[in-house]
């Protein structure tokens, strides 16, 4: 993983943490600043996308 996946991997940590606690309605996008978040948690993988500025996240579920 790069320099530069580490540092857009922290600015999603926030989601992150609130999306493995259960939370997933009124997620703002830390790129955009936008309540445009959809989260699929669906079987062993997880995926995070902000449908303003498309920006996403995926990877294995950890549970």
């Amino acid at each position: 993983m790069s320099e530069c996946d580490y540092d857009e991997l922290s600015v999603w940590q926030d989601v992150l943490d609130e999306v493995m606690s259960g939370h997933v309605d009124g997620l703002v996008c830390p790129f955009c600043e936008k309540k445009a978040i959809e989260v699929d948690t669906e079987g062993a993988s997880i995926s995070i996308k902000c449908t303003e500025c498309g920006r996403w996240i995926e990877g294995q579920n950890s549970y």
